[in-house]
């Protein structure tokens, strides 16, 4: 290595813990990766949030879009954009998920593990109340398919409605997904199928048109050796299904199905994460932002909140500005197809966008943390300067400390002024082996390119 040579440092950072925290190595917090055509690489601050509606209320509960309205569930009430709509809700099964429905009177349909209820415009909000719905027994999600709404039990049974009348059920209308003899914990849609996830396995289904009983049929094949872990962390982003799954082994990994292929999309270290983490309350989101399609799940007791990028194929972690969890949960789109997202504690729905640089006000931190750098030797070493090479932006800050004993201990920020034509740090210091950490704490749009190391070496 040429004396006094700039060395980039590493900032294509994977998420690299080497434990089940991640309190060490390598890692992105609030930021995106993109790669240009011309290769070269580029870290995002991540878009901010800003309040699209505040609805009063606590224990939200869903989000869905339809026919151009949003509706939106905050404790016991149902919301049209921001007006109550007449009737109870169930709170003690958890949050709640939607279909709708066509037909002469088109409906929409809200479920939690309790309850079900139908609503339209002229019939307003009506609990289903026929026997043969399972009440009581439930598993999130629902699918409308071929005219048909379909639900699941905690057995594995998958009931279905009569054609565009969720209202009415048919007790033949039933079947088991029995390929294997573990239980039904969440129901969704793939394409034209019906995704019956259970414990250690997952099912799928196709409409058969049988004349009796249920219309579906096993779609052999296309059983995957994996369950769910939570139903909450079930979300479809553009057709993709992604979740937190489980295998009869132990193991605990985060999955994707895209045309009823099913593979794992989480690393060893983001697997380490999940392994020991706790999933007695699980958020997810999904949203297409940035031109990027985001995937995130928060385990809100572990205090961890992991987001996968589907257009770059990078893991990232997603924070408030405390640095705790992202406390966002469900997600649908407005009528402008902006991506919309539910606080987890109150009644407010947000907006994300790259033009947000705060959440609702309050300005969060990007935080870069590189790997350890040798540059090659580990003689010692002296860093002269540190080149910053990003969008130049009055008023935008890096803050830049550095740990040379393996993220132990580190030390001072130091301050460097993006609005500056070049800005630099000089007089580094000397090391054998350093990781840097780059933050950003500005109310301020942030892209970074490169940060240049002139390093001179030193005596052994």
């Amino acid at each position: 290595m040429p004396d006094t040579q700039p060395q980039r440092l590493p900032l294509m950072v994977l998420t690299s813990n080497r434990g089940e925290t991640a309190t060490k190595d390598s890692r992105l917090v609030n930021g995106y990766v993109e790669v240009m055509e011309n290769k070269e690489l580029w870290i995002y601050k991540r878009p901010g949030l800003s309040q699209h509606l505040n609805i009063a209320g606590t224990s939200p509960g869903g989000l869905y879009s339809w026919k151009g309205d949003l509706y939106s569930v905050v404790g016991s009430t149902l919301y049209k954009e921001t007006t109550a709509i007449s009737g109870t809700l169930n709170t003690a099964g958890g949050s709640y998920t939607f279909s709708s429905t066509l037909g002469a009177t088109p409906k929409l349909f809200l479920s939690n593990t309790q309850k079900g209820y139908v609503y339209d415009t002229s019939g307003g909000l009506v609990e289903i109340t026929d026997a043969d719905f399972p009440s009581g027994n439930l598993v999130p999600g629902s699918v409308y398919l071929d005219g048909t709404t379909y639900v699941m039990d905690v057995n594995a049974n998958i009931y279905g409605s009569d054609i565009n009348n969720p209202l009415s059920w048919n007790p033949l209308n039933k079947l088991v997904a029995q390929i294997e003899p573990d239980g039904g914990v969440c129901l969704a849609k793939q394409l034209v199928y019906v995704v019956a996830f259970k414990q250690w396995s997952t099912e799928v289904f196709y409409d058969a048109g049988n004349p009796t009983g249920s219309p579906l049929g096993t779609v052999q094949g296309a059983k995957v050796n994996v369950g769910c872990r939570s139903a909450a962390s079930v979300r479809d982003v553009e057709g993709t299904l992604l979740w937190v799954a489980q295998a009869r082994d132990g193991g605990t990994s985060v999955w994707l199905m895209d045309s009823l292929k099913a593979t794992q999309v989480s690393t060893p270290a983001i697997d380490r994460l999940l392994q020991q983490a706790d999933y007695s309350v699980v958020y997810s989101w999904a949203v297409r932002i940035v031109g990027h399609k985001f995937y995130g799940v928060t385990l809100a007791n572990s205090n961890l909140t992991l987001v996968y990028d589907l257009t770059s194929g990078v893991w990232y972690q997603w924070a408030d500005a405390s640095g705790n969890y992202l406390p966002i949960n469900h997600s649908t789109f407005s009528s402008t197809q902006q991506p919309l997202v539910q606080s987890a504690a109150t009644g407010k729905i947000y907006k994300f966008a790259l033009t947000n640089t705060n959440d609702d006000g309050t300005v969060f931190p990007m935080d870069l943390y590189t790997p350890n750098v040798d540059f090659g030797t580990r003689m010692r070493k002296y860093l002269k300067n540190l080149d910053i090479i990003a969008d130049q932006a009055a008023g935008s800050s890096l803050f830049i400390r550095v740990s040379d004993d393996d993220y132990q201990t580190w030390s001072n920020f130091r301050q460097v002024d993006l609005g500056q034509s070049r800005p630099r740090l000089t007089d580094c210091g000397t090391f054998r082996r350093r990781a840097h950490h780059l933050r950003h704490f500005a109310n301020t749009p942030l892209r970074i390119q490169a940060v240049e190391a002139w390093v001179d070496l030193g005596s052994l």
